[in-house]
């Protein structure tokens, strides 16, 4: 095995604040590699590190090559049609799943080539930048947006693990951002979780505060109050909490 490919959203893109920032705005960490490290450590009192991840981390940890396939917004849909198009060859494969709510759909820029992500919104919800209305039976139905996203999400993972073991891929998947599996919405849920493989899962059924955004957030670990993303210090103490079951796996395999 020579390479670890992480795949996910801004959570696996990452950034450089090496750790919490009180007050720091929203808008400086996803910038902070466009910016000079003097005029950050005048304006706001921290020198940017280079963006590093949990993914970085199990790579050093463990002697391998890094390689990041992720997008700021970036959908489940989206990690999965990567991971379809990506060559896994002498790979452990991690991903971090964002929230269900998030779509990918085909634009014509590029040709019609250029994939970007939405949001899907109920009849009752106002849409803003991204969002879609989604209300096609009118009076005869009404939507079930978040149980729909989440039966969706747990297919793709099925879907996943079957395709990433077929393969004899090496991997684990874990919640960057929370999905509610904690808490099913519906029967058919309850039951597709089931058919979801624990072994290569960490902590599949978490609370919000055991997942990477929740659990950064309630150990201080996040960029700011104002950016709930993980400082480089967030993504190293999840990254730590993964090895084991990392190692485990490889050492299966």
């Amino acid at each position: 095995m020579k390479k670890l490919i992480h795949f996910g959203c801004s959570f696996a893109v990452g950034n450089g604040v090496p750790h919490f920032v009180s007050k720091l705005p929203g808008d400086v960490a996803p910038k902070i590699h466009m910016a000079s490290k003097k005029d950050i450590e005048n304006t706001y009192g921290f020198r940017p590190n280079k963006t590093y991840t949990c993914g970085n981390f199990l790579a050093d940890k463990l002697n391998l090559e890094f390689k990041k396939i992720a997008e700021n917004g970036a959908s489940n849909e989206m990690i999965f049609r990567k991971l379809l198009e990506t060559n896994l060859e002498d790979s452990f494969v991690l991903i971090g799943l964002t929230t269900h709510n998030r779509r990918e759909a085909l634009t014509t820029k590029r040709d019609n080539s250029h994939w970007h992500t939405w949001k899907i919104v109920g009849p009752d919800q106002k849409p803003h930048y991204k969002d879609i209305q989604f209300n096609p039976w009118g009076k005869e139905y009404k939507p079930a947006i978040l149980e729909d996203g989440q039966i969706r999400t747990i297919i793709q993972i099925i879907y996943m693990q079957s395709f990433l073991q077929n393969n004899k891929v090496p991997y684990l998947i874990f919640n960057a951002l929370h999905n509610d599996f904690d808490k099913p919405y519906t029967k058919e849920a309850k039951e597709l979780l089931k058919k979801v493989d624990n072994k290569f899962f960490y902590e599949l059924k978490g609370t919000w505060a055991e997942t990477q955004h929740g659990w950064c957030i309630k150990q201080g670990l996040s960029v700011s109050e104002n950016d709930e993303h993980p400082a480089i210090n967030g993504h190293i103490a999840w990254g730590e909490k993964m090895l084991e079951q990392v190692k485990l796996i490889i050492n299966a395999n």
